[in-house]
């Protein structure tokens, strides 16, 4: 990608709720040398509404019409995790970089064969714990000796609640195909936080 600005589309861009609202956009308008070109929606009205929202320059009801669109450089994925496989093969396929939420798939064959089907293309997975500041200081001393050498460590990780009610909406989470859960998703970004401090393992 040699031009100046790099023309990002998100997948699941909802102006109401989602991820890309309050995570993904104000990360791509923040950071030179991206540009929020497309957003794709799941329907007309919600996509042009998005655009309308965060500014973009296209919208899209048919998020593969994006995927395949020659304006978009890097296609982000940010829906439910049993929609990720079609959206990041059919990018990879398109040979376009992408970056998909975390969990990439639902179990690790999914995983396995969008990692294999990426080859060279440029790629990551939306664990971005490790960029905290906090976490980069915690790593910074852990790495210098300064605090010596810890013995353990007690993580705590909030979430949702989940109790004798759950919204609908997080219905999904109850469900073992989907891929979304407590373990892969909350429990899959504080353990790679603590995979990225120096002197720690968290399989040990």
């Amino acid at each position: 990608m040699n031009q100046e600005e790099i023309r990002v589309g998100i997948v699941g861009a909802s102006a109401k709720t989602s991820w890309a609202k309050v995570s993904h956009v104000p990360a791509i308008n923040d950071l030179p040398g991206l540009k929020l070109a497309a957003v794709a929606t799941s329907n007309e009205q919600s996509a042009r509404e998005a655009a309308e929202a965060f500014g973009a320059d296209r919208w899209f009801c048919d998020p593969f019409a994006m995927v395949h669109d020659e304006w978009i450089d890097v296609v982000t994925i940010s829906v439910k995790v049993p929609e990720h496989r079609h959206l990041v093969l059919a990018a990879l396929e398109a040979g376009k970089a992408v970056y998909c939420e975390a969990p990439l798939g639902r179990n690790v064959a999914e995983t396995e064969e969008m990692a294999t089907a990426a080859g060279s293309l440029h790629t990551a997975i939306g664990l971005q714990g490790r960029l905290n500041p906090t976490v980069r200081r915690a790593a910074q001393l852990l790495s210098s000796g300064e605090i010596g050498k810890p013995f353990n460590a007690r993580i705590v990780s909030t979430t949702v609640g989940f109790g004798p009610e759950l919204p609908s909406s997080h219905d999904y989470f109850n469900k073992k195909s989907s891929g979304a859960n407590l373990l892969t998703i909350t429990g899959g970004h504080t353990l790679d936080v603590v995979e990225a401090s120096p002197g720690t393992d968290c399989r040990s």
